[in-house]
């Protein structure tokens, strides 16, 4: 018997990437062991299943009871070693929510607090023009690869870093991979050189930071089976106490016979308002025919998906078109609506490309 992929991603994501024992990063070197053994009964559950490097799992199972030498680890300690590690560095809340309920966050999952710092976008231009308000609903709108997600990983980053509290439905990409984008933006590494393992001592010392930095119990990550449904999202909205909610992306969530998309935005707008919590909301427009392949506002499927925000940034990466253009690895940031001077455009570079991560302000116009 084996731990199924749910098992895996979840407990992965609990210690992230932590050896449970002897608390180091382990990456790809990770084992998943059985605390009661399958032969004695043990089963496949996240409460039967501890994560460990390579070394210590071979200490673990090392153990003769025929020979004894040094003493056993039991199951009790094993839970002991792996709750705490999971303590330390989940990032998400093991109590946000209940896999086998169907009501979704009917209690808060953070505590009340006084946040301290305005809330920002981490780009100085943004924060200039484009000033966040709580209570207000964001949309971050784009073709396929403009970079929608690691845009808003950077604003998530910029706000943990200052104590707020983030509630991220991940629509669109499971939480466990979605969690180590946001510590790959924050420590400026590419995320497939994470997965496949291929970093330096280097960069393992900057996600470490970045890990020990994001993982403080500021961050809770929902599935997409717990979001999948319009009504569910504005319960954590209302009830989580998050200052920011992420829902990425809007075009997998579905509503009731009775909901249409404009009605869910009515609520989530006024839910949001209601509660002073600021909603971004991440969509995936169509590539557009016309030669221009900027994004507009007329892409929108509907039109509340422009009236009813009160910031809309549209964002375009021209090498997913035109390898010949000159400025092809920088982002564009087309602010259509919320913006002290409407329109307004900014570009942002990457200061490595290997990275993909966009962090410094190339121009303004």
């Amino acid at each position: 018997m084996a731990f199924s992929t749910s098992v895996a991603n979840e407990v992965l994501v609990r210690c992230g990437r932590h050896c449970c024992l002897c608390g180091k990063y382990a990456g790809m070197k990770m084992e998943l062991h059985h605390i009661k053994q399958v032969s004695d009964g043990g089963d496949d559950s996240i409460d039967n299943c501890i994560p460990l490097c390579f070394d210590c799992h071979a200490e673990v199972k090392s153990y003769n009871p025929h020979h004894p030498k040094g003493r056993l680890f039991t199951e009790k300690e094993l839970k002991g070693h792996r709750d705490k590690c999971y303590r330390r560095y989940s990032s998400v809340q093991s109590d946000s929510y209940d896999s086998n309920s169907s009501a979704i966050c009917e209690k808060r999952i953070f505590p009340e607090k006084e946040s301290k710092e305005l809330l920002r976008w981490g780009y100085p231009e943004q924060d200039q023009i484009c000033p966040l308000i709580d209570g207000e609903l964001v949309m971050i709108a784009g073709c396929t690869g403009a970079k929608k997600s690691t845009y808003i990983h950077h604003v998530i980053n910029t706000n943990l870093k200052a104590g707020y509290r983030v509630a991220y439905c991940c629509v669109k990409d499971k939480p466990f991979d979605v969690g180590l984008e946001i510590i790959a933006e924050d420590a400026q590494v590419n995320v497939e050189h994470i997965k496949r393992g291929v970093i330096t001592d280097d960069v393992r010392n900057r996600i470490e930071i970045s890990q020990n930095i994001l993982n403080n119990r500021n961050l809770a990550l929902f599935p997409y089976d717990q979001v999948a449904e319009g009504d569910r999202i504005l319960q954590i909205v209302e009830n989580s106490g998050a200052e920011i909610i992420v829902i990425d992306d809007i075009n997998g969530v579905s509503f009731d016979n009775n909901t249409t998309i404009e009605k869910f935005l009515y609520q989530l707008r006024n839910t949001a308002a209601k509660h002073s919590v600021v909603v971004f909301v991440v969509c995936n427009l169509k590539i557009p025919e016309r030669i221009d392949r900027h994004p507009m506002v007329e892409d929108f499927p509907v039109e509340g998906y422009y009236r009813l925000f009160d910031i809309v940034h549209l964002l375009y990466k021209c090498s997913n078109y035109d390898t010949y253009e000159e400025d092809k690895e920088k982002l564009e940031i087309i602010i259509v609506k919320g913006a002290l001077s409407n329109p307004h455009t900014i570009k942002l570079v990457a200061p490595n490309n290997i990275t993909g991560v966009f962090s410094e302000v190339e121009s303004v116009n």
